[in-house]
């Protein structure tokens, strides 16, 4: 159960930090003065998609210890849930990196780049599940993920950098779905 609650809490963290960056990155070049409403508008946009994958990431898997037949399937059909809500949201943020700043795509970008980083681990993680014999290979593969996921931090902390360079963060600040999304710079994921 602890490990189950720490690589939800890692992967939720992460997804939350990089939502938080990516929300400041909601800008394009279209503009050279960017109206400040619409900024603050397509930045809820973009957490908007992030908080999808959020969202889907918050629940738990249902698994049976005692079967090893159900673990492996319960976390494998788990997986595959998640791999599916981050695919919606890189389509989601795809279709935004023209928004009204000029670092638009660049953040967007950015962005996507870190849910492909949080995609592959989670579908990596799968496919080792799908292909395990028993439950000593599905703890394995479940505890690999967990430690990946660390190391995912580092993406998070990379897209921050890129929301705090823009100087958005007054306008995500003002944006509804960011304002559920925010993790101040120095929080650290727990658990």
């Amino acid at each position: 159960m602890r490990l189950r609650h720490t690589a939800i809490a890692l992967l939720t963290s992460l997804l939350a930090l990089t939502a938080c960056s990516s929300g400041g990155s909601s800008t394009s070049p279209t503009t050279a003065t960017p109206n400040e409403a619409d900024v603050v508008a397509w930045m809820d946009k973009v957490c908007g998609a992030v908080d999808g994958t959020v969202k889907a990431m918050s629940d738990e898997p249902g698994i049976d210890m005692n079967d090893p037949a159900k673990l492996k399937t319960g976390l494998s059909d788990w997986l595959g849930t998640k791999v599916a809500a981050v695919d919606k949201s890189i389509a989601d943020l795809k279709a935004l990196e023209n928004g009204p700043h000029p670092k638009s795509k660049e953040l967007v970008t950015t962005a996507e780049d870190g849910m492909g980083q949080i995609k592959t681990l989670l579908a990596d993680t799968k496919s080792k599940l799908d292909s395990s014999t028993d439950a000593t290979q599905v703890v394995a593969a479940f505890t690999e993920m967990i430690g990946k996921a660390a190391t995912l931090e580092k993406t998070g902390a990379d897209v921050q950098k890129k929301f705090d360079e823009t100087g958005l963060g007054s306008a995500a600040q003002k944006a509804p779905n960011c304002k559920g999304l925010e993790i101040s710079p120095s929080s650290t994921p727990t658990s």
